[in-house]
């Protein structure tokens, strides 16, 4: 187990002050900066040695991945989520920290408890809306206007930017919601902030049950967790430490803002501490990155003083098609295998799924690569998914593995049982308990399969009949069932062993292939991005016969999203580069991407 106060004098200065700064924080953490590490010893300071039980801290940040990694984190200082420790998404937070105990109380509509529409039930009804007023729109492309919009509509912001046919879809989906007394993902998120403005109990109460509020990765989150956040901070006292970093806001198209966070760094009762240090790259990859992000206003973000190399940059000229561009790349990553770079901390990049994938996946496979393409084969996502993986990790020892794990584990297991009325835990959770961990602690063949393990699994824990009759997990009920029958069926995902599902995706001696919005969060020792041509990366908008530049809040969004792909290297960065490309057979010439010309005028200063 760690020793708090020993990782606590291993943070820098600037760390020392965010975990023991007593009132409201935010924490602008930039690329490589330690934000993890110091928000898990916040978390530790706080529960150990300021709050007194039975109070305790709320713990959120934006998606289950994040969710396990500070769940292991916290771990290893023997802290456990509990009813001292909500640690889990926005949307888990809302739901069982808002909706379960105070909806029905106020509404009668949830009388008889919340019941949540699971992704794919939520998106037929969408599809529903869409046909009486979108008749020609695809749920997976617009989908994402609705949520702006619903977003923006909680929030009580500026709708005025919106097509006139974007408010009646949110209506009659709101509608076919109510008719199934159902509340999808960002439903509970708006529900909840209603309850929390309307009613000052609520807000008096979850105060005092969370007198401290953590947010990590703020600027993803959006307008109506910013509006929670201000309002128990404003109207119930409530203090709050929100990590994140302006600059690496990837998610605008769904309703995600730099602003959220911004404002609340210039608020009289914050304290904004900025972490200047990146710890990842070395400082010619900082100062290039940074050159790309904001030419004209530089971060001064500072290289480890320990770390003595610079890093790279090889910047590759493609000829003028995709083709090349892929095999450029390819090139760059049998080098970086080649030197003794391991395939699995080799990353390749790409905006979207175009012609470009397609020739990075041919160019990979005629080579002899191993890789993973993970939007292509991306294991369903939802908690339950989170915990089988943890309880395959567990079962193999690839993690912290000790009894505080198995804890975590057996917590979901029981929560569910006792949903779904299978078990009174007052009269014998010693059962339960024991079921689990025979299961988990079964010797496992080399080179067992996911399926066979899935199989075994629910022939002695019933999950997937547990979660199915739990009533308020149908997105846990319709992902188990998702994957499970994906390993029943031709594909990826029948051949895929119980190891590669327990790394989630990280194989081993499989180079990584995968989107600029995937990359976040994450760190490779070798980065490769191919595309980089203007109307690829920046995209450029085609309309009445010609190409248009981006400008204003597009472009941002591009170089947010160069930046967050190019500051995932802790050693390289080949950048595939070329002024024009051809598309459905012609050929598009609008330069090199602007981000390329402003790195190389960089790099030409030093």
């Amino acid at each position: 187990m760690l020793d708090l106060g020993r990782e606590f004098e291993r943070l820098n200065a600037e760390q020392k002050v965010a975990v023991e700064e007593s009132g409201n924080t935010a924490v602008l953490a930039g690329p490589g900066s330690g934000k993890t590490a110091t928000l898990v010893i916040k978390v530790a300071h706080l529960l150990s040695r300021v709050i007194e039980p039975p109070a305790g801290v709320a713990c959120i940040t934006y998606n289950n991945d994040a969710v396990r990694e500070f769940r292991n984190r916290l771990c290893e200082f023997g802290i456990y989520a509990g009813k001292h420790l909500f640690l889990g998404t926005v949307h888990s937070f809302c739901l069982n920290c808002v909706l379960r105990p105070y909806a029905g109380l106020v509404n009668l509509r949830y009388k008889d408890g919340v019941v949540v529409a699971g992704p794919r039930h939520a998106e037929i009804l969408l599809a529903k809306a869409l046909s009486q007023h979108v008749p020609e729109a695809r749920v997976e492309y617009y989908g994402s206007n609705i949520t702006r919009l619903r977003r923006a509509q909680f929030c009580g912001e500026d709708t005025s930017g919106f097509d006139d046919r974007d408010f009646p879809v949110v209506i009659d989906y709101d509608r076919l919601l109510a008719d199934e007394r159902l509340v999808d993902f960002e439903g509970m998120v708006g529900l909840a902030l209603e309850l929390i403005r309307s009613h000052a109990w609520i807000r008096d109460l979850l105060a005092a049950r969370f007198p401290w509020l953590i947010v990590d990765e703020y600027q993803d989150l959006g307008g109506p967790l910013h509006a929670i956040v201000t309002t128990l901070i404003d109207r119930a006292g409530m203090n709050v430490f929100a990590v994140g970093d302006p600059d690496q806001t990837i998610y605008d198209f769904t309703g995600a803002n730099p602003r959220y966070l911004q404002t609340l760094a210039q608020r009289d009762d914050f304290m904004a501490i900025r972490l200047k240090f990146n710890y990842r790259g070395g400082r010619k990859l900082i100062a290039a990155s940074q050159a790309a992000l904001a030419p004209e206003q530089p971060r001064d973000y500072q290289a480890d003083p320990e770390r003595l190399d610079q890093g790279e940059i090889f910047l590759v000229q493609a000829r003028d098609h995709i083709e090349d561009h892929a095999a450029k790349a390819v090139e760059a990553v049998r080098q970086a295998i080649e030197n003794g770079t391991r395939p699995e901390e080799i990353a390749v990049f790409y905006r979207q799924k175009t012609v470009l994938l397609a020739e990075l996946r041919s160019k990979l496979e005629a080579a002899g690569i191993e890789y993973i393409a993970e939007r292509a084969s991306q294991y369903p996502s939802s908690p339950a998914i989170r915990w089988l993986q943890d309880a395959a990790s567990y079962a193999f020892g690839t993690a912290f593995s000790g009894a505080g794990r198995f804890e975590e584990l057996y917590r979901f297991y029981r929560t569910a049982a006792e949903s779904a009325g299978y078990i009174d835990l007052s009269a014998d959770p010693l059962e339960l308990r024991v079921r689990l961990y025979e299961t988990l602690t079964s010797p496992l063949a080399e080179g067992l399969l996911l399926g066979a393990w899935l199989h075994d699994l629910d022939e002695k824990l019933s999950l997937r009949q547990i979660v199915a009759d739990a009533g308020d997990r149908s997105d846990d009920a319709e992902t188990l069932e998702e994957l499970s029958s994906a390993t029943r069926q031709e594909g990826p995902l029948a051949d895929t062993t119980l190891l590669n599902f327990a790394t989630d995706g990280r194989v081993r001696g499989k180079v990584v292939l995968t989107t600029f919005h995937s990359s976040k969060g994450r760190q490779f020792d070798v980065v490769v991005i191919p595309g980089l041509a203007e109307g690829i990366m920046p995209p450029w908008r085609w309309s009445r016969g010609q190409y248009h530049p981006p400008g204003g809040k597009v472009l941002g969004e591009a170089r947010r999203l160069f930046y967050v792909g190019f500051t995932r290297a802790r050693n390289s960065v080949h950048l595939i580069y070329s002024g024009a490309y051809v598309q459905k057979g012609h050929l598009v010439s609008l330069g090199v991407s602007r981000f390329v010309k402003e790195i190389m005028a960089k790099l030409d200063e030093t």
